[in-house]
């Protein structure tokens, strides 16, 4: 038996299944009973961090299904009975489309773009989940809590959002296509 396969395929499985172990922990975070000031407000969010962070460098690591699962969870987790569960799963497969198709706008250029594009992302993710929960449950929804969570996220995405770029550093998806070399797989430069 030789160790470099098996090391081998132990790094493919861990790189395959890192952002979904990731987000799996994310939206079972969102139910420790954490008494930190304001830690409360951030945790709903996260999984929708996770989702942005991944689907920069491996979106295809991200399929919809294991979206579509995650996103119906947290709401199974966090709604209770009356709220609307599916929300969360199209917020998540609305995020990864969004950044799929802006991957040459957000890849490779400094923090704060990526910032900017997350905190856009974000804003039309927390919309959503409030509008969709107002017309579900046919109630007039108090708009300050979704805005207070929303604010207290772009203010943890610099603090976050580089521990989870620091998962995936030698990924090659996460170089910008222009900047890659055109070396082959066992080819030495002479």
């Amino acid at each position: 038996m030789r160790t470099d396969g098996v090391l081998a395929r132990l790094d493919h499985w861990g790189r395959m299944l890192m952002p979904g172990v990731v987000l799996l922990f994310f939206v079972l975070l969102t139910l420790a009973p954490l008494r930190v000031p304001y830690i409360s407000d951030i945790l709903p969010l996260l999984p929708a961090l996770a989702v942005f962070q991944f689907s920069l460098a491996t979106p295809e690591r991200l399929p919809g299904p294991l979206l579509l699962v995650m996103g119906v969870l947290l709401d199974l987790l966090l709604g209770g009975p009356g709220a609307p569960v599916g929300v969360s799963a199209l917020g998540f497969v609305l995020i990864r489309a969004a950044v799929v198709n802006n991957r040459r706008y957000l890849v490779g250029v400094p923090f704060l773009f990526q910032w900017i594009g997350f905190c856009l992302l974000t804003m039309g993710y927390v919309i959503i989940v409030w509008a969709f929960t107002a017309l579900f449950t046919w109630t007039s929804l108090d708009p300050g809590p979704a805005l207070a969570q929303y604010l207290v996220m772009v203010v943890a995405y610099p603090l976050v959002g580089p521990l989870l770029a620091r998962v995936r550093p030698r990924d090659p998806l996460n170089v910008p296509e222009s900047s890659r070399g055109t070396a082959q797989p066992g080819e030495t430069t002479s």
